[in-house]
């Protein structure tokens, strides 16, 4: 005998509703897709941007396009970024192993010193 099964089972219902699907939006390559519809709409009010603007930047209305930091960057750091963090682990074997950031360790056994420092076991 099958187990009890506490849930009722839903009823099929066979009804289907009768619609017509949309059509289908394509874009064309270099076919102007905004319309004068979209250019007139509340999203393009340069009254209402300005307003925005001057509520959440303290009063300044001018609009300056911003500039690519990118451009300026020479690879070089002043050292000020956080540095991967390491943790030393004493194993069972008795050698301390450094273990990464990323949960890796190295495969070099250390020996800690008295004075807290660890050196490569030789």
């Amino acid at each position: 005998m099958p187990p009890f099964w506490p849930f009722k089972r839903s009823k099929k219902n066979s009804m289907e509703l009768d619609e017509v699907a949309p059509e289908a939006i394509v874009y064309r390559k270099n076919e102007e897709v905004h319309t004068e519809k979209h250019a007139q709409s509340i999203e393009r009010n340069e009254e209402a941007y300005k307003d925005a603007l001057a509520l959440f930047g303290n009063g300044d209305t001018t609009v300056t396009a911003s500039e690519n930091v990118a451009d300026d960057y020479d690879g070089v750091t002043d050292g000020s970024l956080p540095q991967e963090e390491s943790q030393w682990v004493h194993h069972t074997d008795g050698y301390h192993y450094k273990k990464n950031a990323d949960g890796t360790f190295l495969p070099t056994a250390h020996v800690k010193q008295e004075d807290g420092s660890y050196v490569p076991y030789s």
